[in-house]
Formats: structure tokens, sequence, C-alpha cells
């Protein structure tokens, strides 16, 4: 059966992972991180704002500008050495995975904060990463860039949570403790660039109940995560540039965390696992994105709606091989994906509600709904024949199958529907170019 999930991703700053940066010294024992808190949003409110009565090309100009002053405030990330050395060790970690656990390659920076009693010293030597024995501390010494020597050292010091992690072999098996806390002092040439934190909180088995991260850089730059689970579940994110808000987002939901986790995420939905889940995406002090989501009864409305096409497929392929022969087959077929596929569009609009709205100026943007589309088609052609069985090329024979796809669209105020990613792909010209600059300067 197949499912479509609904779930609100955060995928932004890759490298500035799960980090942190203060001004005291590193104790490695606190039970909390200063990471604030976002800013307090009435998502009702919001989702009911006024249409703004400027023209969807209109709109075009004043989001142009205000994702131009996101960039600005992004350029210095352009020779960020904190961030270009992070760059720089995950590459290497990529070409040799040091051996600090048995069972699983340690292939980003992230996977060194995972546990508590692991120690070593681990130095950069070419093509591939010398252990030196150490029962106190793990630390990483390499090359900041090509160019360098090891002028770069990450230094990882974690406090143990006493929460068991057991990872079982043929003849033996390996035992990690989950950490209360931990702080990584990224230094290069001897200064500080970037301070590593987190600290989680545990009831009785490994996943934690709340979990912070939290990094800021010699340059300005700060990102903070946090996640609190419980009977509401809360997960807040922010990304500031000398204490000026770039982004940050907000994501609640009832669903129960634990119990997906627990049963594998697995394939057939557990309804009474799911609730609803609202919350925002704002970048810098204005343009926001939020969203309210019904997840259980969506989830319902989808399995009944994939039952219905699973049963008119099952009814297709029950003539067998004399059924598959004819063509008009294909044609069904291509028509039941597309009922399928427009069902589930209705449901995702009945149940998922999302507006992209000004909150300095107290108005809506646009709605952001899903549309039902074409994606691809397959084309056969074989066909066959009575008295020569299948064949090639068969040009007046051929057999079209259609398949779809859910769309995003912006619904503006005249009900004018325009795809989202062709809306933002064209008239955004400055932003392109100022975007590519961006870009290009961090490839390697």
């Amino acid at each position: 059966m197949y499912y479509q999930k609904i779930f609100f991703a955060l995928v932004f700053f890759a490298v500035l992972l799960m980090m942190g940066c203060g001004k005291d010294d590193p104790k490695g024992n606190e039970d909390n991180l200063e990471t604030g808190t976002v800013t307090d949003i009435d998502l009702d409110k919001v989702m009911k704002y006024p249409y703004s009565k400027l023209t969807p090309e209109s709109q075009k100009v004043k989001l142009e500008q205000e994702s131009i002053a996101f960039l600005e405030m992004c350029n210095a990330l352009k020779t960020s050495l904190a961030v270009k050395t992070l760059q720089y060790l995950n590459d290497l970690l990529e070409q040799d995975s040091p051996d600090i656990y048995l069972w699983k390659e340690v292939s980003d920076v992230k996977d060194v904060f995972e546990f508590a009693n692991v120690y070593g010293v681990y130095t950069w030597d070419n093509s591939k990463w010398e252990k030196t024995t150490s029962t106190t501390e793990l630390k990483f010494v390499f090359p900041a860039n090509e160019e360098s020597n090891s002028n770069a050292i990450l230094s990882v010091n974690a406090e143990n949570s006493g929460i068991e992690y057991t990872e079982k072999y043929d003849d033996f098996e390996e035992v990690y403790y989950l950490p209360k806390s931990a702080i990584g002092i990224l230094t290069v040439d001897n200064e500080e660039v970037a301070r590593i934190e987190l600290a989680a909180e545990y009831k009785d088995k490994e996943i934690p109940v709340k979990t912070e991260y939290k990094m800021t850089t010699s340059d300005g730059y700060m990102y903070w995560c946090k996640l609190e689970k419980g009977t509401k579940s809360r997960i807040e994110t922010q990304l500031t540039y000398k204490d000026d808000i770039m982004m940050e987002a907000l994501f609640l939901t009832g669903a129960k965390i634990d119990d997906f986790v627990d049963n594998g995420f697995e394939d057939k939905i557990k309804f009474d696992l799911l609730d609803k889940a609202n919350g925002y995406m704002k970048l810098m002090d204005n343009l926001v994105l939020v969203y309210q989501v019904d997840m259980e009864n969506l989830a319902h409305e989808i399995d009944k709606i994939e039952a219905d096409y699973d049963q008119k497929m099952d009814a297709l392929n029950k003539y067998g091989e004399a059924w598959e022969k004819n063509r008009n087959r294909y044609v069904l077929e291509g028509l039941y994906r597309k009922e399928r596929s427009d069902k589930i569009a209705l449901a995702t609009n009945k149940y998922v509600k999302a507006a992209l709205s000004s909150i300095t100026e107290d108005y809506k943007i646009a709605d952001l709904i899903g549309k039902s589309e074409k994606d691809d088609e397959y084309w056969d052609y074989y066909f066959w024949d009575a008295s020569q069985g299948w064949i090639e090329n068969g040009v007046n024979y051929t057999k079209k199958i259609d398949y779809y796809t859910i769309n995003p669209y912006l619904k503006f105020n005249d009900n004018t529907l325009v795809e989202a990613s062709a809306y933002f792909s064209e008239g955004f010209k400055d932003f392109e170019l100022k975007w590519e600059d961006f870009v290009n300067a961090f490839d390697r």
C-alpha cells in the first residue's frame, strides 16, 4: 500500500550541524542550553488573514526584495572559517571513516556526538586517519583546507547519561552510553572558531524526551534546535546572525512520536498514533509559511483511496495474460491512477491548510494547495499478433500508462493558481544572480 506521510522537514545549513558556541569555559554538565524560544505566532489568526490586494506579479517584487535581504545576511558564510573548516572535515570523514565504532561508519561530524564513552585522538595523515589511544578525550586533528597542515582541532567532551545502547555481534557485544551533554570546540591555528553543544534528557529508554543542539561561529552566526516530546511534542529551530533572526521554525503535534520509532515507521500506519500537527517557518521578521494538518483523518482517507485503487487494479490483473495483451487495459490503468491522484489531492486540501503570509502587514499572500497533475507516461511499443506473438515497434498498437503526482500551487486573492516552482523560478532575476554567486562561493 502506498501512503503519503506529512512531515514538516527543515533542511538548511547542512554544515551547521546540531551545534552551538558560548563564551564560558566548557563544563560539559549543563542540563539545558541557552537556546531561547521562537517567536510566538497566533497560527489561527495568521491563517485567517485577508488576502493581499496586490497582484501575483506585484507580490513577486516584494518577495524578491525580502529574499535578497536574507542573502545579504548570509554573505559572511561565503568566507566563514568555521563553515569551510567543518565542510572540509566532513570531506575527510567521507574519504576515510575513523574506527570509532565497529558497527557503523563515521562519515559526518554529527556522528561523533552520538555516544559518551568513545575516546581516541585521530590525526589526518594524507589519505587516512591515524589513531592514538586515549581514555580521556575524543579529538580530531586535521588541516582546515587542502593547502594547510594539521592546523585544525575538533575536541569533544561528553557526559554520560547512564542510558545504554548495546550493539550485539555473533560472539560479543559492545555497550555504548548516550550523552547527557556534550561540548565540542573547533579551533583553527589555536583560535576558537565554533563551539558545539548538546543536551539531552531521557526517561527509561534510549530515545531522549528532550534534546537541544546549539552552534555559534566566531563569524556571528548562531543556530539552535530544540525537541521536546510528550503528549504534545514541540520542535523549535532558529538561525541568527549577530542576534538578528534570519530564519526560524516551529512544529507542534500530538502524534505519538516514540511509538512511530518503536514500530519502525511501518508501511501500515497505525491511525491511533496520529493526531494533528501545526506550525510555521518564518524568514527574517516578515515572511511566514503557516500550516495546520489533520494527520489522522488524512491518513484514514488516503487508506480508503488506496484500498479502492488496489481493488480495481486486482480486478484488472485477474484476467491474466489474455487481458495483459489487451491494450485497453493500459487505458483503464491510467484512468485509475488519475482517479487515485485526484482523490488524494482533494483529501490533502481538505485536511492540510497552509498559507504564505506577511505578519508585519497582516495579510495573506497566497494559500498553498495541492493539485493532481500528470507526471510521466510509460509507452510499450510491443503488440500482440495472433499468428506471430509479440512484435516490436507496433506503432499502431502502442500501449500508454499515465502516471500522476500532487504538485504544490499558490492560490491568490483573485483565485489565480500558479505552480509554486514556476512562480518562484520566474521573475526573480536579481535574486537568482545573488544566489548563484552565494552558491558558487562554496564550490570546491
